[in-house]
């Protein structure tokens, strides 16, 4: 019964030891908020209101495919390199949380052994004492134990008729069941048996179990430091997803931008194209009116040079569109046997509507939902981790150790287990053991650099929270510059549309010259240019700025909770 109470006051303490570190940032708290919660626009589920861009199996030379951006979203999504590669990120650093588990987990132990010996039995001699003359030769064996055993072996020997020597057989086997805690604890439960026969003197056969417990009391006692690996492996784990989470934003990103990529070069081809009809035009009518009179050769020459240089802006726009093609095949990688030749045409149009931005708010969400800055955080928590273990080490060591079990033994087989249950055999014991470094030295430039790398982590988390702030504001800058200018381009190509219409009356009249038409032509072909790349721009410049602050995906219905719902 004391011995009982021995063993749950010692209990006690070990299960109550140990409390958890608190971090600064946790995998759930670096994550984004819910969409609906931060104020953020959710558009539908993408892959409700798109289908997959395939096409034709064999397009022919002028065969080209409808798309929307809507369509080459979900595409990228299921079929991008990219992101498929990325996509194995998260399930391979999640192994990593199981393996740094495993440290808490049982162990089973065991050993067997069997061993037979023969030995010679030396001459009685082997026993006289050292004396004080020359004469004297031999010794005494130097512990009780060694005597004993050689006075039965001896027996044995005599014996034994023919005097040659002496026979011992041993086996052993033991089987422990051993867990360490994440409080520092290590338990044991060990059982042992073993047996020893030694020719004309019997054998020996033993039993024992022993349950055990090693307690940390300094260094490496308590759950914060002993989960610092397991804490670091799942903040490992987190940013691993939000890696992934960055790669599928920088593709969605890319995509859609080439897709408006596209809509540009294909409005510029066609205002290319008219350029081409204006000249050609142009130089028709100089060479009516070289017939008449009115005009000159070098007219003539003129608007035939201006109409080459003009298809040369074609051949140039033509190849644009086959540039954003190529792109766009890259980044959607379209499950097609003949992907390369196919052609896109934009199904939408570069229509624009006006988003009042609150650039606040919309820094607020960039610090929530950016995947660096949880990245960062996340990078910061290992930080904190790495320092309390550290820290931990600059501490000695004292554990406490106590173990408790029961033995039996006798001369035969069944000796063995007889007396296990016996309470009148208790055996147990309690000690202390201690180490601690005279100087720490290595122990303490550890934890000087775990603090100084602590304090650079927290410094460069500062130093990213400012430039995301940054890029956001920049973003909203951009935002209100093309729309400005969509309003200034549109009011210059009504005014070039006039002017083109007044100079094209007076070259008729003969009260302006051919190259001055010339020039008119080129400053409205350029104003119609501008006011369609405004238009660009300025949807580009939405989807930058909600990169920037990290809500292009549920915004255009992205959720990577799920991969049915991608």
């Amino acid at each position: 019964m004391k011995s009982r109470c021995v063993w749950m006051v010692l209990l006690v303490p070990v299960l109550a030891w140990g409390c958890v570190a608190q971090t600064r940032w946790t995998p759930k708290s670096v994550s984004p908020p819910a969409a609906a919660q931060a104020g953020v626009e959710v558009a539908p589920s993408l892959g409700e209101r798109a289908e997959l861009v395939k096409g034709p199996e064999a397009p022919g030379p002028e065969e080209s495919v409808p798309l929307t951006r809507d369509g080459a979203l979900l595409t990228a999504l299921k079929n991008n390199r990219g992101i498929d590669a990325a996509r194995l990120g998260p399930q391979i650093d999640a192994t990593f949380v199981p393996e740094a588990r495993a440290v808490f987990d049982p162990v089973l132990l065991g050993t067997a052994s069997t061993g037979h010996n023969t030995q010679r039995v030396t001459a009685p001699s082997t026993l006289t004492t050292t004396g004080t003359g020359s004469s004297a030769a031999t010794t005494i064996p130097t512990t009780t134990i060694q005597l004993l055993t050689q006075i039965r072996q001896l027996a044995s020997a005599l014996n034994q008729s023919d005097y040659r020597g002496v026979t011992s057989e041993n086996s052993n086997a033991s089987l422990t069941l051993q867990n360490y805690l994440p409080t520092g604890t290590k338990l044991f439960l060990t059982g042992a048996v073993s047996a020893a026969y030694v020719s004309g003197s019997g054998s020996d056969h033993e039993g024992s179990w022993t349950l055990g417990v090693d307690q940390a009391l300094l260094k490496n006692a308590g759950l914060a430091v002993n989960l610092v690996a397991l804490n670091q492996a799942k903040n490992r784990s987190a940013q691993s997803a939000h890696v992934f989470r960055a790669a599928v934003l920088d593709t969605i990103r890319q995509v859609e931008t080439t897709y408006w990529e596209l809509v540009l070069a294909k409005e510029l081809l066609k205002i290319r194209q008219f350029a081409v009809t204006l000249a050609e035009e142009q130089r028709k009518r100089n060479e009516d009116y070289l017939e008449v009179g009115r005009a000159i050769e070098g007219d003539v020459m003129t608007a035939q040079a201006e109409k080459a240089s003009r298809m040369a802006d074609v051949v140039d726009a033509e190849a644009a569109i086959r540039t954003q093609n190529l792109a766009l095949i890259r980044l959607m990688n379209p499950d097609n046997a003949k992907k390369w030749s196919l052609s896109f045409e934009p199904a939408e149009p570069a229509e624009v509507v006006q988003v009042d931005l609150n650039i606040e708010a919309s820094e607020k969400l960039a610090l929530q939902y950016r995947p660096e800055m949880a990245q960062a955080r996340l990078d910061l928590a290992n930080l904190d981790l790495s320092l309390a273990s550290a820290k931990n080490d600059l501490l000695p060591t004292l554990d406490l150790t106590a173990s408790y079990g029961r033995v039996s033994s006798g001369a035969k087989r069944a000796d063995t287990t007889r007396f296990l249950d016996d309470g009148d055999f208790d055996n147990y014991q309690v000690g202390l053991s201690l180490t601690a470094p005279l100087l720490n030295r290595a122990e303490r430039a550890r934890y000087r650099r775990a603090k100084l790398a602590n304090q650079q982590g927290e410094r460069t988390l500062g130093n990213l929270e400012l430039s995301i702030t940054t890029e956001t504001r920049q973003a909203a800058v951009e935002v209100r510059r093309q729309w400005e200018r969509i309003t200034a381009d549109q009011e210059a190509v009504r005014s070039r549309t006039e002017e083109l219409r007044i100079a094209q009356g007076r070259y008729e009249v003969g009260r302006t010259t051919n190259l001055d038409l010339l020039l008119v032509q080129r400053d409205f072909i350029q104003a119609q240019i501008a006011e369609i790349s405004s238009r660009v721009r300025y949807i580009e410049a939405l989807t930058a700025f909600y990169a920037a602050e990290g809500t292009l995906l549920e915004r255009r219905g992205i959720f990577l909770d799920s991969e049915k719902e991608q």
